[in-house]
């Protein structure tokens, strides 16, 4: 049945100049056929039009939700949204009456700012009146607004961002990387000829184009919004990724000396494909910039020529006063852009719209030996200025791993002997291959992995949640090498994935998986917390094995809202299954096996004693460490909440009787420690003389039972697994068991056929 749009949606589509008359009357066929014989919506009018390309989906969606008013800023229509911020949005425009297209940002900003904020934008546009410069663009315009609102428009750039570029691809080649570093420190040299600083170099503010041009844009924007750096802005991870030391809680400005040390931030992470501090928590990030060297990068990217590496390595001086001096004496050594640098870059853009390239050519020294200094003098940060203990997400965990590991050495007489070339679950059938980037989440916060993989370990930032998912029959692996697996989100799930540390990893790690979340679900997956292949295992406490994964709650979140939910999964290795650096709400466990020294859970010393449940259903510890090691408030305030385990099904045979199912670790312990668990049990078995509740000792490094009356249901008898591979889940099936049994006719412990990343059905 045909219908004409509305009278409110034609004035919207005409006011607008999204589309005439004469569309209107092109779009009615498509109409006709799309509403069959039911009325025309305007709805249909707006996806025939779509279809017709005369509007964008953005444009269709605003209309559709009744906010086409919303698509009109200024005298500029939106085409689409480029990006979007607690502080605000930016998007692609046109101006009304015109077909070029520009950027325009709308940034909100308190009231009581807001006119500081014109009038130091309004110095940064009359220096920069008429500046145009092909390697930047800057804002060229400001526009009037009744509201608490900055509005900024600049040129348009259609190119890709670097951000996406190496997450799509992996590390660059150096050749590619010296070019773009060219271009960019000639167009941060004409810009700081204008006395204006950029103030946000990071990746995902270079884009690059198709006629190989390396464009950095927002050029002056952050300088005016945010001069100053504070981790409660709650910006993007990247925002710290290249934060000059001199900068971090001084309260001074950005100057051409912080400029280089980002930009040599940009192309060290272009070379090794990864931050050069690479953690979820921007805590971390900013204390590794003001306390650390950044490492040379042929450590991650071995190819790189020496002469580029001691450029990047004098560029990323933690001292302002042993970096260059300028750009223009980097642009002495490089050399400026020319038309063979643009082809370079044009041929390698080309490379992400066809086949994944090999990147395997070098730099080789004599190409960037004349335009590079050789001399470098790099001091190293004191070592007084290390972290402290209890400071950070690395610390905190190095605490955990170090407090377990050490009761491990006090009561372990042997080591876990492993073959050699066995892998989890197999052999490596890719260990020859280059890793493959993990893929870019979806619009729903999806990383779907379609291939074995292995699939390289990046971190992972998203505000919506995240789920990395491999496909459900298939057995996607990622490998950690000597970065973990960084996962930051609302909510994480893991599905359908096996996680292990890489063969070739040579740098401990404190966890395989960090994730900052609400909420945390880890479905069907293996994860590897310490390399299984190696011939024998290091139990020292100075080399506690890491954590296979360590979760807190983000810093807006109340941890007492946190949920962890555990099923048809398996732990390997010696280190901590996971490792809680804050209290969640509840833990729940099904189908699940532990394997290996290390504690099944940990709370840590930041724990704090609240309300806390952990539910295990069928969960099975083959010679492993603590079922739970609490720390914190309540392993050392009197009256604290006592934690409520209840265990049904499970099978609990450590690595040592006398080790502890749970211990509590604590410089000064509570004197009411018999209250501090409540375990009720349902056909639940520990193999005789295990004991159940223990103090930890630090003065004597060893273990001290206490009372566990507390303890009910538990019934003590002696455990026969399937077979003795404990890497192969269906030989951690029990066998027999020795003592009585109720009234169910099936053993206790896991379900192998349900377990993993290659059971053929997916988890309701």
């Amino acid at each position: 049945m045909y219908e004409p749009p509305s009278e409110h949606l034609v004035r919207q589509l005409t006011e607008l100049q999204l589309c005439h008359p004469r569309d209107l009357r092109r779009a009615r066929g498509r109409v006709r056929r799309l509403s069959a014989d039911l009325p025309a919506f305007d709805s249909v009018w707006i996806d025939s039009l779509v279809q017709l390309r005369l509007l964008t989906p953005y444009q269709a969606k605003q209309l559709e939700i009744g906010q086409g008013d919303s698509l009109r800023v200024g005298p500029f229509v939106a085409i689409d949204e480029l990006g979007r911020s607690k502080y605000g949005s930016t998007i692609l425009a046109r101006r009304l009456n015109r077909r070029d297209r520009c950027v325009v940002r709308r940034e909100r900003l308190a009231s009581d700012r807001i006119t500081e904020v014109l009038s130091q934008t309004g110095l940064v546009l009359e220096r920069l009146k008429g500046f145009v410069h092909p390697y930047l663009v800057v804002p060229n315009e400001i526009l009037p607004t009744e509201n608490n609102e900055l509005v900024l428009v600049s040129r348009f750039v259609p190119g890709l961002p670097l951000n996406e570029l190496l997450v799509r691809r992996g590390r660059f080649p150096a050749t590619v990387v010296v070019e773009i570093g060219r271009q960019l420190l000639e167009g941060l040299a004409a810009l700081n000829a204008r006395s204006v600083v950029h103030g946000d170099i990071r990746l995902s503010n270079i884009r690059l184009t198709e006629s190989g041009l390396a464009v950095l844009v927002n050029g002056g924007v952050r300088q005016v919004i945010r001069p100053f750096l504070t981790i409660h802005d709650a910006l993007p991870i990247d925002h710290y990724d290249g934060i000059a030391p001199e900068l971090i809680g001084t309260g001074a400005v950005a100057t051409a000396s912080s400029e280089l040390y980002s930009l040599g931030c940009v192309l060290w992470q272009l070379l090794a494909g990864r931050p050069p501090f690479v953690s979820a928590d921007p805590l971390v990030k900013i204390a590794s910039h003001q306390t650390q060297t950044i490492d040379d990068v042929r450590k991650w990217a071995p190819d790189t020529p020496a002469m580029l590496a001691d450029s990047i390595r004098q560029l990323t001086s933690p001292f302002p006063s042993t970096r260059p001096r300028s750009f223009e004496e980097v642009l002495q050594h490089w050399g400026t852009p020319s038309s063979q640098s643009r082809s370079r870059i044009r041929k390698f853009r080309r490379l992400f719209d066809g086949a994944m390239p090999h990147f395997s050519e070098p730099v080789s020294d004599a190409r960037v030996g004349h335009w590079v200094w050789t001399t470098a003098a790099v001091v190293a940060v004191a070592a007084g200025l290390a972290f402290s203990y209890d400071k950070g997400l690395r610390n905190e965990l190095l605490s955990i791993a170090r407090n377990v590991e050490a009761v491990t050495h006090a009561t372990r007489d042997q080591q876990v002997d492993t073959k050699p070339g066995e892998a989890l679950g197999g052999s490596i059938t890719h260990r020859n291959r280059e890793l493959i980037p993990l893929p870019a989440p979806s619009d729903e916060g999806v990383i779907l992995l379609t291939e074995h993989g292995p699939y390289e370990a990046t971190g992972v930032n998203l505000e919506r949640s995240l789920t990395i998912r491999g496909s459900i029959g298939g057995s996607a692996e990622i490998h950690v090498g000597n970065v973990p697996l960084n996962l930051s989100s609302d909510e994480v799930v893991l599905e359908n994935v096996t996680i292990r540390r890489s063969k070739s990893a040579d740098h401990d790690l404190v966890a395989v998986v960090t994730v900052r979340s609400r909420s945390l679900r880890i479905l069907n997956c293996e994860i590897a917390s310490s390399d299984v292949d190696s011939d024998s295992v290091d139990t020292s406490p100075e080399r506690a094995g890491a954590a296979s994964v360590a979760w807190m709650s983000p810093p807006t979140r109340d941890p007492k809202l946190s949920e962890i939910t555990i099923r048809n999964s398996a732990f390997h290795g010696n280190g901590v299954s996971v490792a809680f650096v804050h209290t969640p709400r509840s833990v729940s466990v099904e189908n699940t096996l532990k394997t290996g020294a290390g504690a099944l859970f940990t709370l840590g010393t930041k724990c704090l004693a609240t309300e806390f449940s952990v539910q295990l259903d069928r969960v099975t510890l083959r010679d492993s460490g603590s079922m739970l090691w609490v720390a914190g408030d309540y392993a050392r305030t009197n009256g604290a909440p006592p934690i409520a385990i209840q265990a049904n099904n499970c099978v609990f045979k450590l690595d040592r009787s006398d080790s502890g199912l749970i211990v509590i670790d604590s410089d000064r312990p509570r004197s009411d420690i018999a209250k501090s668990i409540e375990m009720k049990s349902h056909e639940s078995v520990v193999e005789p003389g295990t004991v159940l509740l223990a103090s930890f000792d630090r003065s004597r490094n060893r273990l001290a039972q206490q009372d566990d009356e507390q303890f009910e249901g538990l019934v003590a008898t002696e455990i026969k697994f399937e077979g003795t591979d404990v890497r192969n889940t269906s030989d951690s099936t029990v066998a027999h068991l020795a003592g009585p049994r109720t009234s169910e006719k099936s053993q206790p412990g896991i379900d192998p056929r349900l377990i993993g990343s290659t059971r053929q059905q997916s988890n309701p």
